[in-house]
């Protein structure tokens, strides 16, 4: 098993090595000859960047892998290597990806209905559903274009991509998504995708609340119609895990948003999160 996730990091490695250098990793060579390693992030995303390295003659400071999260902009320490022999060698190899792959989904979390108070939507597809949610916590909502869609909890405006205007109900029309990313306080991630062009309402780094309007819906990406695809998902080396999140299906009731059934919602958005 370990030597799987060594080939299956290693490739996720060499993809992102074709883009642009969104993440390097560089050492600095100190006086007594020793190198520090350093990560920097060059987005305007947190990234969970890991490292391994291979050497001889050389001891390291810690033991290895390392796993650390960083900051955009930002850079961060990993390790030293320090020669202990006259013949010594090295070479460091690392991954990366957007979010934090160690975040554990607070499960006591229990998340508003994605409108305004007082609307009722039915939900076209629940949970693990065909045709698109087979293993996947996802739902969508059936939305008449341009109707408001609103936070289903408190975050962070992680990613916002709304420039475009095209839609399809074929697989290869996913690149024309339009979405809004929100990371929540447990690092994990709620997507909120088909918005119409230029439908966002938030920005990189807007902080929000339950209630508040992030977006209008449309038909963009893999649509076959006007609808919102609702997700919240934890990031994993491997992808996005998604999670079983429960709702405010009304005051007196908490639960997973079921298709073919229509909801309204009648929580009240200002209470705490």
């Amino acid at each position: 098993m370990r030597y799987s996730v060594i080939i299956i990091l290693t490739l996720i490695t060499f993809i992102a090595s074709a883009q642009k250098k969104e993440v390097e990793v560089y050492h600095k060579t100190q006086e007594d000859g020793s190198l520090k390693i350093f990560a920097r992030n060059n987005t305007e995303f947190l990234q969970s960047v890991q490292i391994e390295a291979t050497f001889k003659g050389m001891e390291a400071s810690e033991d290895l892998p390392i796993l650390k999260t960083i900051e955009p902009n930002q850079s961060a320490y990993y390790f030293s290597l320090t020669p202990v022999k006259n013949a010594y060698s090295y070479n460091y190899r690392f991954t990366y990806i957007k979010g934090d792959v160690t975040a554990e989904h607070n499960d006591d979390i229990i998340y508003y209905l994605p409108y305004a108070q007082s609307k009722s939507y039915m939900v076209d597809q629940s949970y693990n559903e065909t045709p698109t949610h087979m293993n996947q916590y996802a739902l969508d909502f059936h939305m008449d274009e341009g109707t408001e869609i609103r936070a289903i909890r408190a975050g962070v405006v992680f990613e916002v991509v709304d420039n475009n205007n095209k839609g399809c109900p074929r697989e290869d029309c996913s690149k024309f998504n339009n979405y809004v990313l929100v990371m929540h306080d447990d690092g994990s991630i709620a997507d909120y995708s088909h918005l119409q062009k230029n439908g966002a309402r938030v920005e990189v780094g807007d902080e929000i609340t339950s209630g508040d309007l992030i977006g209008l819906s449309g038909s963009t990406g893999y649509a076959s119609g006007p609808h919102l695809h609702l997700e919240v998902y934890v990031m994993r080396f491997s992808g996005q895990q998604s999670v079983r999140a429960e709702y405010y299906l009304d005051k007196s009731t908490i639960g997973v948003p079921m298709s073919n059934h229509r909801y309204t919602q009648e929580m009240d958005k200002k209470n705490p999160d």
